[in-house]
């Protein structure tokens, strides 16, 4: 995973993807759309913006709708709801407040092979608390603490998270098990036609 950063007035703009590739050069299908249980606000900022203090929580000032659906959990991924991007993306200042703990995915829509989503955000000093997943306005330019809009574009499963491994057997293993069970057999199958003979 690469991160290139760019200074742009009050702006940071990140842009990060898988395997050292342009976002273009990245594919949803490839990339672990599979791991769906979604990358925690305080994971993603640790990975693509090192140096970047991890706050109490963040602002989502925008998100990539032709991505697909995107979700929000604020109970580690046990329920999950839809994210309104039509009220966030909107011209204006409001944006999804979530905690550091609340988990973020996108769902592609069917058949999309997604290159990389768009997501900007500034961070917090507090926590939302019960307003942790609701929609709020926010300061457009003068921010607490200098809190400056940072854009990330990501591969999907920086954002969804990387499917969980699965142990698959090697096969050569199971061939040598029945090369070594074969000689077995043939003398076992050798001595009952002797002793049948006799």
């Amino acid at each position: 995973m690469t991160a290139h950063a760019l200074h742009h007035g009050s702006a940071l703009s990140h842009v990060s993807c898988c395997g050292g590739e342009r976002p273009s050069g990245v594919s949803g299908a490839s990339q672990g759309c599979t791991g769906l249980g979604g990358n925690t606000l305080a994971r993603i900022v640790e990975q693509n913006c090192p140096g970047m203090p991890v706050a109490a929580g963040v602002v989502i000032e925008h998100l990539d709708a032709q991505a697909g659906t995107w979700q929000l959990s604020t109970d580690e991924g046990q329920t999950w709801r839809a994210i309104r991007t039509d009220l966030i993306n909107r011209d204006g200042h409001l944006g999804l407040a979530l905690d550091r703990d609340a988990r973020l995915r996108v769902l592609p829509f069917g058949g999309q092979r997604v290159g990389g989503a768009r997501v900007a955000f500034h961070t917090v000093p507090r926590s939302h608390g019960q307003g942790n997943g609701s929609y709020r306005a926010y300061a457009g330019d003068d921010r607490e603490e200098g809190s400056h809009t940072v854009t990330l574009v990501l591969c999907i499963s920086a954002i969804n998270g990387e499917p969980p491994a699965v142990h698959v057997p090697r096969l050569r293993n199971k061939r040598a098990q029945v090369h070594r069970a074969m000689p077995a057999s043939a003398s076992a199958a050798g001595a009952s036609l002797s002793g049948a003979r006799a």
